[in-house]
């Protein structure tokens, strides 16, 4: 479509290149995590919009997706989707859902079709029941733009992330110090069999890190290690799967939750950046390993309490 190709296009903004980091089209965005931003947009691809919503990983990366609110026409909503097919041809995917009993509301998805461009674009569409009020009006349905290239998208922070691996296996040769600890929950959230495995850590949570063998050998599926360099100056917490050093820019903040049982479980959780750890209330092992943390230097522990609702 156009030049969907090479970029996205956010109305009276411009047009942006794949691969302009989120924080370069949005700049007063806060936060650290997944970033979007609903922007005003009348036109986009032939289409008359109401708004765009640029998104990525993080604002610090590029721009993966946009979604455009499509504007209400005069005849049905489902006009909206003949000209992408004549353009895009058949779709790869359709699911339509006209005959629920839902149909007529404007929270409910009659038809969603997705296509792939010659280039490899993935693009999509949603068309709601009945006109859905949006911050910049009603809307018909939504057409979504991505970029689907992972590994461009990844390609100016692999080498980073490939040295702070190697940085972290030389330290497991000869370790300072190490605590094993051991819960009753899984903790191995392993990505091992993720075909982009590598650009999503670097494009979504590059503090995550391959733990090397030497550390994960014992964890199993249910352990933990807190472990230091030779020199006890750098220190990292690991699952078999994953591993943090700590005191960077994401794995200064501990945060430490007790929540006890209500209507759920309640648990026990340690969390830095987007490595974690679970287990039962009260429990010794996360007790003990978040009063192990408060002795590492450059560590700001946050403790919370509450009820498993």
């Amino acid at each position: 479509m156009d030049d969907t190709a090479t970029g996205f296009r956010l109305g009276e903004a411009g047009f942006f290149a794949w691969g302009t980091r989120f924080d370069a089209v949005v700049r007063d965005f806060e936060g650290t995590g997944y970033a979007s931003r609903t922007l005003p947009c009348s036109e986009a691809y032939g289409f008359a919009t109401c708004s765009a919503a640029p998104s990525s990983p993080r604002p610090d990366r590029p721009v993966l997706s946009v979604t455009y609110e499509l504007a209400t026409i005069a005849g049905p909503a489902r006009n909206l989707f003949a000209p992408l097919v004549m353009r895009l041809g058949a779709p790869q995917t359709i699911q339509r859902d006209e005959l629920s009993p839902h149909a007529n509301s404007p929270d409910h998805v009659v038809l969603h079709a997705n296509w792939r461009t010659a280039e490899g674009m993935p693009i999509g569409l949603s068309l709601y029941g009945a006109p859905r009020a949006t911050e910049f009006g009603d809307s018909a349905g939504a057409l979504y733009l991505s970029w689907g290239d992972l590994e461009a998208a990844a390609a100016p922070w692999i080498d980073e992330w490939r040295a702070a691996n190697e940085a972290v296996a030389q330290a497991a040769q000869s370790p300072g110090g190490i605590a094993r600890y051991s819960v009753a929950y899984d903790v191995r959230a392993s990505d091992a069999r993720d075909p982009h495995r590598i650009a999503n850590r670097c494009l979504s949570a590059p503090e995550l890190l391959d733990t090397p063998h030497s550390i994960a050998h014992g964890l199993g599926d249910r352990g933990f290690a807190l472990w230091s360099d030779a020199t006890s100056k750098r220190w990292h917490l690991s699952t078999s799967a994953c591993t943090i050093v700590l005191g960077g820019s994401d794995t200064s903040r501990v945060r430490v939750a007790s929540v006890e049982p209500a209507r759920g479980g309640g648990f026990s959780s340690i969390d830095i950046g987007g490595w974690w750890v679970r287990d039962a209330w009260k429990s010794r092992a996360i007790e003990e390993a978040a009063r192990a943390l408060e002795g590492v230097p450059g560590l700001t522990i946050e403790r919370s309490s509450g009820h498993d609702v």
